[in-house]
């Protein structure tokens, strides 16, 4: 999968990833909840959410630059 040329599309997967993490997390540090298993639901959150935006990004990217490439023909 190649990369973004855009350093923002290349930016939207870390912050939804983070973004993901800290919701996920901090509500189950509230409770009783064993810190290694919040680590686990955080980790997932994180790793999960980051590669689905990466994997939406691309394939809007792609889309878009090849509808750019049938008007040239």
């Amino acid at each position: 999968m190649s990369e973004p040329e855009s350093p923002v599309l290349r930016l939207i997967p870390y912050l939804a990833a983070i973004t993901a993490a800290i919701f996920i997390a901090l509500p189950r540090l509230g409770g009783d909840g064993n810190l290694l298993i919040n680590l686990v639901f955080a980790a997932v959150a994180y790793f999960a959410v980051y590669f689905i935006v990466k994997l939406i990004i691309h394939a809007l990217v792609t889309r878009i630059d090849s509808g750019s490439h049938d008007d040239q023909d």
